[in-house]
């Protein structure tokens, strides 16, 4: 098993790879889309809901992290989801600056940059609550198919 701060590490930064599938307000410029987007997986972290984190998942995700590069299918993220918010509590998953939205020039393609704060609480072997704090950042990809945004890709970090 995998100690707790690999564990959140892990899955947080998957986490941050999934933009839940959600109703955005119409009239939203592609930014207020991605925004909302990003706010909706705060949301859907705190009710521990994996449907919700990879519905607008491409079908084939692109990660980047601790210096590997993989291709993980949408089922795949959801059911590391549903592992991971298995007895999880999240405390934080609260921006420490206002993330970096940019647009292609038609609109069809955008990105973000994000930095958070993450806190998890989980029972310990003896019963006892451990909470795990993380920093991390990462820049995730989105592409636009028949007016919806895909998350098609992202590479974090963990600040150490």
């Amino acid at each position: 098993m995998l100690p707790v701060r690999l564990t959140v590490i892990a899955v947080a930064l998957v986490f941050c790879l999934c933009g839940a599938a959600r109703v955005v307000p119409a009239g939203l410029t592609g930014k207020d889309e991605l925004l909302a987007i990003h706010q909706a997986d705060r949301r859907a972290h705190f009710a521990r809901d994996a449907d919700a984190l990879v519905a607008n998942v491409a079908p084939e995700f692109l990660q980047v992290f601790d210096g590997k590069v993989q291709r993980i299918s949408r089922e795949d993220l959801r059911r590391r989801f549903t592992t991971y918010f298995q007895g999880a509590e999240f405390v934080a998953w609260d921006d420490l600056e206002p993330p970096v939205i940019e647009l292609s020039p038609d609109g069809k393609m955008g990105w973000m940059i994000a930095r958070l704060k993450v806190t998890i609480r989980r029972q310990d072997a003896g019963g006892s609550k451990i909470a795990e704090d993380t920093t991390m950042s990462w820049l995730s990809t989105y592409e636009k198919h028949d007016g919806k945004w895909q998350h098609v890709a992202n590479a974090s970090t963990v600040e150490k």
